[in-house]
């Protein structure tokens, strides 16, 4: 089967504007992201082009952008990025961003081109066609951890690893072995990183979250849990990071 279809996970954009550009900080995550990185003069014009692998970032960090740097990205399913894409999540854990490798580059000539004068949605639309291209030849089998990867972000990180198992009928062993093996942490911290997502996005919709009620739905067992992951993870209490996300905005 061929899983390119379904191998992009999300897109997105970062664009730094100043000259003094603040450091945020970014939650902990399995995915990278395949980008395109340019950097623009004083004048605005592009001086500074590349493609590059961004993350994952097995635990939460600062990241402050370069002055005039864009990132254009597509966020890639961990289980897909090393048979698709050559980019092993393992591979290029907490780096802010590096060189995506060179036959990677090559297929997407198109969209570096573009990018030298292109807006970010165009620059999107043709990333996702030249990485599309790239990846159609690449034949991967649904093997066990591909599907529990997917099922655990479905139900952002609710499920245990022994039902997984129990379902897909193979050992909790050899399905944790597999998934480190390919999507780069074990089944366990992947899970955890989604639930301190989902509760990060709960609390960011208003300025006074219940926080029970953030932990209850971002499936903590309750919410000393949830603070023991977040300050593990990245720290800071929810509350301090809640705090610190809406100073930024």
């Amino acid at each position: 089967m061929n899983g390119a279809q379904t191998a992009l996970d999300l897109a997105w954009i970062s664009i730094a504007h100043s000259e003094t550009p603040a450091a945020h900080r970014l939650l902990p995550h399995g995915e990278p992201s395949i980008a395109v990185l340019r950097r623009r003069d004083k004048a605005g014009d592009v001086a500074a082009l590349d493609l590059v692998v961004c993350g994952p970032y097995y635990q939460g960090k600062h990241y402050r952008p370069s002055p005039n740097e864009e990132l254009i990205a597509w966020r890639v399913k961990p289980e897909h990025a090393a048979i698709l894409f050559g980019v092993a999540p393992r591979d290029y854990g907490a780096h802010p961003h590096v060189a995506a490798p060179e036959r990677l580059k090559a297929a997407c000539q198109k969209t570096l081109v573009l990018s030298e004068h292109g807006s970010g949605a165009d620059i999107l639309a043709s990333l996702h066609d030249d990485l599309m291209c790239f990846a159609q030849s690449a034949k991967t089998k649904a093997g066990p951890e591909m599907i529990a990867a997917q099922w655990l972000r479905d139900s952002e990180g609710r499920l245990r690893l022994r039902d997984i198992a129990a379902r897909l009928e193979v050992s909790e062993r050899n399905l944790r072995r597999r998934f480190a093996d390919h999507v780069g942490c074990s089944p366990k911290t992947y899970a955890r990183h989604l639930q301190i997502t989902a509760a990060a996005l709960a609390a960011e919709k208003t300025a006074a979250p219940d926080w029970a009620e953030v932990a209850a739905g971002a499936g903590f067992h309750d919410q000393a849990h949830m603070i023991n992951a977040f300050q593990s993870a990245i720290s800071l209490t929810p509350k301090a990071f809640h705090a610190e996300r809406r100073g930024l905005l």
